[in-house]
């Protein structure tokens, strides 16, 4: 039986059926839900900052940008969650996406994490799934894969 679920949205298709399924989980066993969105610091070599400078102009505003995107996909899982009778706990964090949900899920002793079988990029679909591939190998926890 699972008692917490975090699920991983990165605002596509297949991470919203994602969500679905770990709601309808939820709902069966009683269960709490966790959302997260994982800004993929490691695609914009520019902003592996260095902690002692502040980030120029040219960085600021693409933190700022992946920030507020970030939130758009958070707050649409929360309606979503909402819409379907659910309460759901979102978290932020940032760097490499499978490292951060499986690291998440630790710490929230999750039962179940829930991912996509890919992402929203082509070039993550040619990946075949490489976030939803080191959850697997590295989560655990039980890992559940939706698929498109």
């Amino acid at each position: 039986m699972f008692k917490t679920i975090l699920v991983a949205v990165d605002g596509s298709e297949i991470s919203r059926r994602a969500l679905e399924e770990a709601l309808a989980v939820a709902r069966a066993m009683q269960a709490s839900v966790h959302a997260v969105h994982v800004v993929q610091t490691g695609m914009y070599p520019t902003l592996i900052l260095n902690e002692l400078e502040p980030p120029d102009i040219a960085q600021q505003a693409v933190l700022d940008s992946l920030e507020r995107e970030a939130d758009e996909i958070l707050a649409d899982a929360e309606r979503r969650a909402t819409a379907a009778g659910a309460k759901l706990a979102i978290h932020k964090r940032w760097g490499h996406p499978g490292a951060e949900i499986t690291a998440l899920a630790q710490e929230l002793g999750a039962d179940l994490t829930v991912v996509g079988s890919h992402g929203r990029g082509r070039v993550d679909r040619f990946f075949l799934g490489s976030v939803s591939s080191y959850v697997v190998d590295h989560a655990t926890s039980t890992v559940m894969v939706v698929r498109s």
